[in-house]
């Protein structure tokens, strides 16, 4: 399982906001039209799939080598070589 802290702390507080909105709702009550409860609710859906549209892009296919991260002390040998 891939753990990453910053996209945990993201989601909490994604949930944290929408859980406020739905607590502010039900204390405060809906306005009097249907129309604008359809519209948070459609809102909150494309979100959502949105949301999950880019956590699945963002997903690097693995790799079958290793990265090269930098430099080998080979090619530090051969850089003071040719210099």
């Amino acid at each position: 399982m891939d753990f990453n802290f910053f996209n945990w702390i993201r989601m909490g507080v994604k949930d944290s906001v929408l859980l406020g909105v739905t607590d502010a709702v039900n204390t405060m009550g809906m306005p009097p039209e249907e129309s604008s409860r359809d519209r948070i609710l459609s809102f909150l859906q494309e979100e959502t799939q949105s949301t999950q549209r880019r956590r699945i892009a963002s997903v690097a296919p693995s790799t079958t080598g290793q990265r090269k991260l930098g430099r080998s002390i080979s090619d530090i040998h051969a850089t003071k070589e040719a210099g």
